[in-house]
């Protein structure tokens, strides 16, 4: 057991020391900060003067879709966000959208009232906050007229066509209410995920790189003078393993102090150790994977197939996120839940939206602990024949008489 731990620390701070340690580290975090500034910067952006030129057939609806416009959006100054010029004709309004004094074109058609559709010019379609600003209030203000050329006033159709707005609410099992939040019950599982994901890849694949290094420079002949394949294998395993739990750490203490900040809770404490569970019992069985993988081939080239396979079966929680965690009682959701690749991940995912029953949360992580040791056993297994072979890459037959062994 020393000699394990022995490993499992030399393994720990020489990664942890190294720079692609830190830049793993932060990478994830810079991906965020370069995700969630463009849709702020989206959101608050676009606040400039928009020069709009008006081909209107339609008779008077313009005014009245001016005003709801100059009412709606103003700049921070308080100034009119969007300037009108009117067209004759089209061919005038594009010849000043072609000499950019105007930014973008609006052709209002005879049939407006009835089914006919308005048109939008613009010399690029990239901002399509303006188009929708501008197609949503020529919408509203063509229900107003309608309704209003059936008799009813524009204040009562106004009140009539106000939007009804949904207060939600999620209930624990002790009774109690707390103001739901619909985007925090998606990101914040979704998160969780994504952090699993990523240290599976970051230090899955340095865990093949060391077991491909040490087998290829024939340092692991020296090692075995002093501890077993199983110690050895075990030992990394471990170490890197730890080193996944400081990244989940700290990603997780980021998001809580932005969750703080911002006054959302971006994951419930009360399930924190369950989920950790699951994180660690998964990031375990990858590992013990891409270690296995790290002993059949001299060359971190010829591993990629193998780990593209790898990679792929991790990503498919992931790609799929949303979908089952809005059919969490799916078939197809419990099927998977039970499947030792795709179980962490289906489980983070299902105990988020509250539906996963607790027997099997009690089967699953009993399968999980289960599928590691078999896991790591495996690997100690190969590990124990295959690294001594140069030259000679392992057919699927050989691997088989090995674990057989």
């Amino acid at each position: 057991m020393n000699r394990i731990l022995n490993i499992l620390k030399w393994e720990f701070m020489v990664r942890f020391r190294s720079k692609i340690f830190l830049i793993s580290l932060f990478m994830p975090l810079i991906l965020v900060v370069f995700s969630i500034v463009p849709a702020m910067l989206m959101e608050k952006g676009g606040d400039s003067e928009v020069k709009v030129g008006i081909v209107n057939h339609a008779g008077h609806i313009t005014t009245d879709f001016k005003l709801n416009i100059e009412r709606k959006y103003r700049l921070d100054d308080e100034k009119p966000k969007y300037w009108f010029f009117d067209y004759e004709n089209f061919d005038e309004a594009k010849a000043g959208l072609l000499k950019k004094t105007l930014d973008v074109v609006m052709v209002i058609p005879v049939g407006i009232m009835d089914t006919a559709n308005a048109e939008f010019y613009a010399r690029s379609l990239s901002n399509f906050k303006v188009m929708d600003e501008l197609r949503n209030t020529l919408s509203h203000t063509v229900i107003l007229m309608r309704m209003s050329e059936q008799g009813v006033a524009v204040e009562m159709a106004e009140s009539i066509s106000k939007r009804v707005r949904m207060d939600s609410f999620e209930i624990n099992k002790e009774g109690e209410l707390t103001e739901g939040n619909e985007l925090m019950v998606f990101l914040g599982p979704f998160l969780f995920v994504f952090l699993l994901v990523m240290a599976v890849f970051i230090n899955g694949q340095l865990l093949l790189r060391s077991v491909i290094e040490e087998r290829t420079n024939r340092m692991v002949e020296i090692l075995l003078y002093t501890v077993s394949a199983r110690e050895l294998m075990t030992g990394k395993i471990l170490g890197l393993g730890l080193l996944g739990m400081v990244q989940i750490l700290f990603y997780l203490v980021m998001g809580i102090v932005f969750g703080m900040v911002k006054g959302i809770e971006i994951v419930r404490f009360d399930e924190l150790p369950i989920l950790f569970m699951y994180f660690l019992t998964g990031y375990f069985f990858f590992a013990a994977i891409y270690a296995t993988l790290g002993t059949l081939f001299d060359n971190e080239q010829d591993a990629q197939q193998s780990m593209s396979i790898v990679s792929l079966i991790a990503m498919v929680p992931l790609m799929g996120s949303f979908y089952f965690m809005a059919n969490p009682a799916a078939l197809v959701t419990k099927i998977l839940s039970f499947v030792p690749p795709m179980t962490p991940f289906m489980m983070i995912l299902r105990i988020s939206s509250d539906a996963a029953e607790p027997w099997e949360v009690a089967a699953t992580i009993v399968l999980m602990i289960l599928s590691v040791w078999g896991m790591m056993t495996l690997a100690g297994k190969i590990f124990r024949t295959a690294l001594l072979m140069y030259g000679k890459r392992a057919t699927l037959p050989e691997i088989w008489r090995w674990v057989r062994a």
